[in-house]
């Protein structure tokens, strides 16, 4: 996987689970989660960052995307998710 690829669909939540309102996200904080078409064909769904959440119009389908892991926790409680920022 190369990790590039465009956004095929999104859509900003602003009322989500409660690991993500512990991470910040609210109400006048959405976050954005998206589907990538990868450049090798494949579709993955991920959390789309770098993108301005509170107006959803600047987001486009079609941009181009590249992969950037988001890391959470500390130690041995680390994990690392999958997410997207445009180019």
């Amino acid at each position: 996987m190369k990790g590039t690829g465009k956004l095929a669909a999104f859509t900003c939540i602003s009322i989500g689970p409660a690991f993500m309102t512990a991470e910040g996200f609210s109400r006048k904080n959405p976050y954005c989660v998206g589907v990538v078409e990868l450049d090798e064909g494949s579709r993955v769904d991920a959390r789309i960052e770098g993108v301005d959440t509170n107006k959803p119009e600047t987001i486009k389908v079609g941009m181009p995307m590249t992969v950037k892991f988001l890391h959470r926790g500390q130690g041995p409680d680390e994990k690392t998710y999958l997410g997207f920022e445009p180019v």
